[in-house]
């Protein structure tokens, strides 16, 4: 149990849980290396070379796998070595030896999923065709059972990137708020529900500044057409996003209030 105490003499300790959406080549996974003790699971490929490149990041990161369909593995065993990877993270943050959980990345995930689910959980209507409905439920609540169970549950900070799509008209149609069409890039309905599982929705973007130059920023209130969100008292926008960012942000919101 946390006391208020425990919180307001600094004896628990800050974590934080983000969603970091955004396009192609705006800094999510570099976002995500620069927290400490990172356990990185990865679901794209090639997600590790950011860190590979970067001595810094490297120096963040204590163990990592990664988890992409292919001929050598059979898909079941694939969504079994996750499993195993994350049973594993747990224990590791109880005892210490990491910090930091990373998803990279959740768009890529329920497409894989969606490819498990053809396979061994497809189902069909009475008159024997296809239901791609119901699959679409299946694949949506299992979203949400292992971001809550697998991911959210995690005793530490949890980072899980996704891509940015646009969203469709009709969809569009069903939303209240028609000011934020640049949703989290999710197959099926959980897109809908992701981002008030997280304690801090946010969007990354890049942006240059000069030849070979560029800056990094991440909105992390509502605006730009996203529906960006925090539960940190993070100002709209944060430049150089970084944990250390995050952190100083969070800390000068404590000291204004």
């Amino acid at each position: 149990m946390i006391t208020r105490e425990d919180i307001l003499n600094g004896q628990a300790k800050q974590t934080v849980k983000i969603l970091a959406n955004g396009g192609t080549g705006t800094g999510k996974t570099y976002f995500s290396f620069t927290f400490p003790k990172v356990a990185y699971a990865g679901t794209e490929p090639n997600g590790l070379d950011t860190a590979r490149s970067n001595a810094p990041l490297l120096g963040n990161l204590v163990y990592a796998d990664e988890f992409i369909p292919s001929p050598a593995e059979d898909i079941k065993q694939t969504f079994e070595r996750l499993e195993g990877f994350l049973n594993q993270a747990h224990k590791d943050a109880k005892e210490g030896k990491i910090e930091t959980l990373v998803l990279d990345n959740i768009s890529f995930l329920s497409e894989n999923r969606w490819l498990y689910i053809n396979k061994y959980e497809k189902l069909v209507t009475n008159s024997g065709a296809l239901d791609t409905r119901g699959m679409y439920g299946t694949l949506s609540r299992w979203l949400y059972q292992f971001t809550l169970t697998r991911l959210l549950s995690f005793p530490g900070n949890v980072i899980v990137t996704c891509h940015e799509q646009v969203e469709g008209d009709e969809a569009m149609e069903r939303k209240a708020d028609k000011t934020t069409p640049v949703v989290p890039n999710i197959l099926g309905g959980f897109r809908e529900k992701v981002a008030g599982m997280f304690s801090a929705s946010i969007y990354l973007d890049k942006k240059r500044t000069g030849d070979n130059q560029y800056k990094y920023v991440a909105r992390c209130q509502k605006g730009g057409q996203r529906d960006a969100k925090n539960r940190y008292g993070l100002p709209e926008i944060v430049e150089n996003v970084s944990y250390q960012a995050i952190i100083n942000a969070i800390n000068n919101g404590k000291k204004t209030a």
